[in-house]
């Protein structure tokens, strides 16, 4: 079960913001906490049951997020 917290955290993670640090800005706002800390808090939040359920799209989008990028090709194959 989520708390009011984890839903609005989750909310916030959600929206989309204009410029660069908006999001770590409102976050300080909001919930009182360093961007690092908010950032700590959603990585393990994203991971439970309760949060996909509550809102699915935001946690899919911030889970890819935190996956590295696949690597494509290799620089041996390349032909120079």
């Amino acid at each position: 079960m989520l708390t009011d917290q984890q839903k609005a955290m989750l909310d916030l993670a959600g929206e989309h913001f204009k410029h660069a640090g908006s999001l770590d800005t409102a976050a300080m706002e909001r919930f009182g906490m360093t961007p690092t800390r908010y950032w700590q808090e959603m990585n393990h939040l994203i991971r439970t049951e309760s949060a996909v359920a509550y809102c699915p799209q935001t946690v899919a989008l911030l889970s890819n997020r935190r996956r590295p990028p696949k690597r494509t090709g290799s620089r041996l194959t390349q032909v120079r």
